[in-house]
């Protein structure tokens, strides 16, 4: 049941043109035993919807004409993934592989699973160059006033200026689901509820973490709303969003859908880190999020700065308790039901981990949940071109294993002398370029460059966004990824020892590091190096040559990241305590996308 802690007793549910609510009427504590089964509150929604909701046209099935569309772009996209694929799995298995060779055998096996994933991601690339952004049917103007309520979820990271910005111009009620187990964030909560009169629910536990808390407010408050938007802590929405959104939610196509996904762009740009960084997701929004995603009717679901259907979702017993994923493993019970996910052309905002540190801890917490996704989709009842886009997020993890794996057999697979090292050196001096282009294996990675390289060119130009950006965000990339590798391994190691459910948070207001705290973090990096430079030296001196352009980067990582998350990189701390307007910001004076696209 919900018991309610304020002087009037009044629990009723107002929306925001009541005129909100009274500093009293901010301090809840859900238990989770409501009095009502999913199926009751499902009942009670779908009678009220079904009331509500205008009759759509007769004789239209817009949801069979979204799968034939979907089936047809899936074989033509998965067609070009699978050419480019065997094409350059037959060039590397010719040109290349050594077939005498046990290590080169094994090298080729890695091979084969990276280039499934390089061709996935060189298509959605391909397409995007050609495709107008997807089109999602939307209404002119709404022709009911359906209810809406915002839950910002928190687990000892409230973020009082993200709840101080929940302004929405569409009438909203705002629940703030308080997981938060310190008594000073708790505190904090209750202050920022009572200004800005949103309701706080707690529960006695965190029995199904960030899942679990919906689950509550679904059985509580569930059947009152028509739609529900989900924010994390540091979630940003412009104004009009939740309008904006509502015009897609509400047009009669796009009935069958329950989770309609914002793009998600980073408000916190105020440190080096996050704003070099912040640029590479210009090229992952056109590519994916504004078209290909689109196109293929994959399965969407980030958990935050997302519209959900609330019906479909009490008519599934709520969200998935039994998975980190939560938010994706919810989105396949949904479409296993019948009711599809998309992204909406709109935009939303979050913050991003201040420095490598906080970098690490997200990372870590994504990789286990990715590797969840091993449960869930194979035996998932939905078409297996979705699973396929499903599979490519743990698969994305797993290529650190695979490089793992290829780093330790290049140096320590084959045994070589010093003086074939002196005699490839000279070599080199005599004809750099002639004798460079001789090798096989060099031949193939300078053609994939170049091949790649034109295609990222027009990419850029395309968006718009400028060389330079791309190349420094592409650096940092490389080295949180250096520094990251035995992480992401580790993590992966973890999950299959122990499947206890963790829910960690990422953390907020993260200092500038120093570089000692960059080297203990990268401490399994630095091992690595040590490793491999002993085989190196000890067992096969010409892998140097083969092993330069990934070692470089290895060694150079740590310097790299402390000019971007070091004392001199920004502010030392960033204040979020309710006091700056953060949709003073012109980037958030609308959600609409407003494409800079060169075509």
């Amino acid at each position: 049941m919900v018991s309610v802690f304020e002087g009037s007793g009044d629990a009723s549910v107002r929306t925001a043109a009541d005129g909100g609510y009274t500093e009293e009427e901010t301090r809840f504590h859900l238990a989770t035993d409501v009095g009502k089964t999913f199926e009751e509150v499902a009942r009670a929604s779908q009678s009220e919807e079904q009331h509500a909701s205008p009759p759509s046209s007769p004789g239209l099935n817009p949801k069979s004409k979204r799968v034939l569309q979907e089936r047809r772009w899936s074989r033509r996209f998965f067609s070009v993934v699978a050419s480019i694929w065997l094409g350059i799995v037959a060039v590397f298995a010719i040109f290349v592989v050594n077939w005498t060779q046990v290590v080169s055998l094994a090298q080729f096996g890695l091979m084969v699973l990276f280039l499934f994933s390089f061709a996935f991601t060189f298509s959605k690339r391909l397409f995007s160059l050609v495709l107008p952004p997807y089109r999602l049917p939307s209404l002119q103007r709404l022709s009911r006033q359906p209810k809406v309520a915002i839950l910002y979820t928190t687990m000892n990271d409230v973020v009082p200026d993200c709840v101080r910005s929940i302004r929405q111009t569409y009438p909203c009620d705002v629940f703030i689901l308080d997981d938060s187990s310190n008594p000073d964030k708790r505190s904090v909560v209750d202050a920022i509820a009572a200004d800005t009169r949103s309701r706080v629910l707690r529960r006695p536990n965190r029995q199904g973490f960030k899942a679990g808390a919906v689950n509550a407010w679904l059985r509580g408050y569930g059947a009152a709303y028509d739609y529900f938007i989900l924010l994390d802590a540091d979630s940003l929405l412009p104004p009009d969003w939740t309008e904006q959104a509502l015009k897609y939610a509400e047009h009669p196509e796009n009935a069958d859908l329950a989770i309609f996904q914002g793009m998600i762009n980073i408000w916190n740009t105020e440190r080096r880190f996050t704003s070099t960084l912040a640029a590479s997701h210009v090229l992952s929004r056109d590519e994916w999020e504004r078209k290909v995603a689109g196109y293929l009717g994959a399965v969407v679901c980030y958990g935050h700065n997302v519209l959900i259907r609330t019906r479909h979702v009490l008519e599934i017993g709520g969200f998935e308790e039994g998975y980190q994923s939560e938010d994706f493993a919810t989105a396949v019970t949904l479409a296993e039901r019948g009711h599809g996910s998309t992204f909406v052309p709109l935009h939303s905002w979050e913050a991003m981990p201040e420095n490598v540190r906080g970098f690490v801890r997200r990372q870590n917490k994504w990789t286990r949940g990715s590797m969840e996704f091993f449960s869930f989709v194979p035996r998932a009842k939905i078409p297996r071109h979705k699973k396929i886009m499903l599979m490519m997020v743990p698969w994305g993890h797993l290529a650190y294993v695979a490089i793992m794996i290829a780093i330790l057999l290049a140096v320590f697979g084959r045994i070589s002398s010093i003086n074939a090292f002196m005699a490839f050196g000279n070599n080199l001096a005599t004809g750099p370029l002639e004798y460079i282009w001789s090798i096989p294996l060099f031949r193939f990675i300078i053609i994939l460059n170049l091949a790649t390289a034109v295609f990222t060119v027009a990419k850029l130009i395309q968006v718009r966004l400028s060389p330079w950006s791309f190349y420094r965000a592409r650096t940092l990339s490389q080295a949180i990824g250096a520094l990251m590798l035995p992480h992401e391994v580790r993590s992966m190691a973890v999950y299959l020892a122990d499947r206890t459910q963790r829910f960690p948070v990422t953390p907020k207001d993260e200092p500038p590091m120093t570089m000692r705290e960059i080297l203990s973090l990268g401490r399994g990096t630095m091992g690595l190096v040590a490793l491999i430079s002993v085989g190196l030296v000890l067992i096969n001196p010409l892998g140097l040559y083969y092993n330069l352009i990934w070692l470089l980067p290895f060694c150079a990582s740590p310097l790299l990241l402390y000019y971007y998350c070091g004392l001199r990189s920004g502010p030392r701390e960033i204040t979020n305590g309710g006091t700056r307007d953060l949709l003073s910001d012109s980037r958030l004076s609308t959600s609409l996308d407003r494409p800079r696209t060169r075509w």
